[in-house]
């Protein structure tokens, strides 16, 4: 099957867990349709944990 990177946190560099909660910075998407979810998050998001998150706001 596909190899891909797991994700990190942008700030830290922590790796992100299954089934943390997590935040996603992303931008609207024009155009209309269906995708695979996580697909789309691991290429167009940015990830920060809890704790990052939590410095920043």
């Amino acid at each position: 099957m596909f190899l891909f990177e797991e994700p990190t946190c942008a700030s830290c560099q922590k790796k992100i867990e299954g089934n943390e909660e997590v935040y996603v910075k992303l931008t609207y998407p024009k155009r209309k349709g269906m995708t695979e979810v996580k697909a789309w998050l691991r290429n167009e998001g940015f990830f920060y944990c809890q704790a990052c998150y939590g410095k920043t706001t």
